[in-house]
């Protein structure tokens, strides 16, 4: 299954240099200033205005990060004017606001097939994202990417690039199905998700506040299917319905919570609702038969907002006896 589906992850780690203030959650600031600064860096036409006046929509670097086009003769998404994105951001997942000179912070990028090969144009501007400052909008300060590392499905990393040098050695570890199953837990039917980021799915057209194992399995199976059928140029070789039916027979004991949160959007000048769940969720059953999907969805996230960080989760083994606790 999913032969050619293929991934990078990596840590981009900072030091502050002037005092800065952060949101809370940090995914909207590191998402807004990336698009905006590779905008700049690599349009070569009539940046702002990529739809219609941009003649390389296919070539350009942030249209292949931000606006990936849909083929005519795609298969899928026909209606929609842009594929799922190629990357995913996990920004500092700490409340910290205010960082002073010396403070430091980290964000992880992973990138989803044919994105690994513009690796040097992201670390350029995520370069830049520190040198033009970062922070909420009037209280933004610099900082210096101090290294990028190359990150193993678990375990440490391998630094690739430092501001000693200013130089990318390589692309890092490339991952696939098989790097993700090669050290994997040891579940057979108890199995909990630990949502660490607001996850937002919809359900028959509205916002989940809960999650049984049978919409877990579908929001899965369609966001895996999305990127490798844009990014990696290969479907699913899977028989999926069968496995979303025997999805259904998988019981789930829910200690989700919803968050409100939202976005300022300095293009359309106005308060976007980006809420999602949190807490942790436990499944009982056969689960040996998703294993795989649910280990790739905890590297390449689930649900809408996936560019700002939202749908990371993590994979717990609960003990038998821990489970009426």
């Amino acid at each position: 299954m999913l032969p050619n589906l293929r991934f990078s992850r990596y840590r981009f780690a900072y030091s502050v240099q002037e005092p800065l203030k952060m949101p809370e959650y940090k995914g909207n600031v590191f998402r807004g200033r990336l698009g905006y600064i590779l905008r700049q860096i690599t349009c070569v036409g009539a940046a702002g205005d990529c739809e219609k006046r941009c003649d390389f929509p296919d070539r350009c670097v942030y249209s292949r990060c931000f606006e990936t086009l849909v083929p005519s003769d795609s298969p899928i998404l026909r209606n929609q004017p842009f594929a799922p994105h190629p990357f995913v951001l996990e920004p500092p997942r700490t409340r910290k606001l205010d960082y002073a000179p010396g403070d430091t912070f980290a964000c992880n990028l992973i990138l989803v097939g044919e994105a690994i090969d513009l690796l040097p144009w992201l670390v350029y501007a995520f370069n830049e994202v520190g040198q033009r400052r970062i922070g909420l909008r009037g209280e933004r300060g610099r900082c210096k990417l101090e290294t990028v590392e190359s990150l193993p499905v678990r375990g440490e990393g391998r630094t690739i690039y430092t501001a000693e040098t200013e130089m990318l050695t390589d692309a890092g570890v490339i991952l696939d199905i098989a790097d993700v199953m090669a050290d994997a837990p040891d579940i057979a039917n108890l199995m909990e998700l630990e949502f660490l980021a607001p996850t937002s799915i919809k359900i028959d057209g509205e916002w989940a506040r809960s999650l049984t194992f049978d919409h877990l399995i579908r929001n899965l199976l369609r966001r895996i299917r999305f990127l490798s059928v844009f990014h990696c140029g290969e479907d699913l070789d899977a028989e999926t319905r069968a496995l979303v039916q025997l999805a259904a027979s998988v019981k789930h004991i829910s200690r989700l919570r919803w968050v409100k949160k939202e976005r300022w959007s300095h293009r359309t000048e106005r308060a976007i609702p980006m809420g999602g769940f949190v807490g942790k969720i436990r499944f009982r059953g056969d689960l040996a038969p998703f294993l795989p999907i649910i280990l790739l969805g905890e590297r390449l996230h689930i649900g809408h907002h996936t560019a700002f960080g939202y749908g990371q989760y993590r994979v717990n083994e609960v003990k038998e006896e821990a489970v009426e606790g």
